[in-house]
């Protein structure tokens, strides 16, 4: 298995300083998702159109893989037009990741929402899916649906992604979301999720009943860290296990200056 971590960790750093601290570090690659506080990838600096080529010039000098790119696109709206601005606007991260050599694309499913239903929205979820893993496959850039809001299930996971009825499409798994939003066992979903399994977010949290919760350092909270890396090693995974260290979304949490090592001396210790 391969190591990344995720930029939300690191939401006000250049992408140059994402790559210089990613490999002093020792991580082998590096996830997009917020850069310069941006998440509209497409048009940050050395991620537009025109500058791709000298981004993948730099990360190969560098020995570092994009794992991912993080689209911030929902595919859960009633409407068939909101849902057709979110695909198109989902390419353009399609776009850099071809650009970048990388093979997939993170996108969210993600609730339910009002006049909406659980059947209904997985079966749009699905549709968006079929677009974009046809988009993508030219380019050999899957798209990756996550484990997110109202579906952390991991069979709900696989009946979105059969549902596509097309080649393209893989899971991007979050055991810790899951815990939160199903309690669902970490073994368990990786097995269920083993044959789309392609990209896996891993966290440790403080686990506050409710739906709510507070991240924490690498063995320092509740997410059954040990269950998590059984359930990957019973399907001989072998990609990128990428730190997610919302730092964005907890202003409080430790910097990434911190949190990152900290993982890193966490991983090989128990990998």
């Amino acid at each position: 298995m391969k190591t990344s971590f995720s930029t939300l960790g690191c939401p006000d750093w250049t992408l140059t300083k994402c790559f210089d601290e990613a490999s002093r570090m020792g991580f082998n690659g590096v996830e997009l998702r917020f850069i310069e506080s941006s998440d509209a990838l497409w048009d940050v600096p050395g991620l537009r159109p025109a500058e791709l080529a000298a981004t993948r010039r730099v990360l190969k000098d560098r020995g570092l893989e994009i794992s991912n790119v993080g689209a911030r696109a929902h595919f859960h709206f009633t409407s068939a037009d909101k849902r057709k601005e979110q695909i198109e606007e989902a390419k353009r991260n399609f776009d850099i990741a071809a650009g970048l050599d990388c093979r997939g694309v993170r996108i969210w499913g993600d609730k339910i929402q009002q006049g909406g239903d659980r059947k209904s929205t997985m079966s749009w979820i699905s549709e968006s899916l079929w677009a974009l893993a046809e988009y993508g496959r030219p380019m050999k850039v899957n798209a990756r649906l996550e484990s997110h809001g109202d579906f952390t299930r991991s069979t709900d996971m696989t009946e979105m992604l059969r549902g596509c009825g097309c080649h393209g499409v893989a899971a991007n798994w979050d055991p810790a979301n899951a815990i939160v939003g199903c309690d669902e066992d970490p073994v368990t979903g990786a097995v269920n999720l083993g044959p789309y399994l392609e990209h896996v977010h891993i966290k440790d949290e403080k686990v506050l009943g409710g739906g709510k919760r507070d991240i924490t350092l690498m063995g320092e909270g509740d997410i059954p860290l040990g269950k998590v890396l059984e359930g990957l090693r019973k399907v001989r995974y072998a990609s990128y296990v990428s730190l997610e260290w919302e730092k964005r979304n907890f202003p409080n949490a430790a910097p990434p200056e911190v949190a990152f090592p900290q993982f890193i001396k966490w991983w090989k210790a128990h990998s």
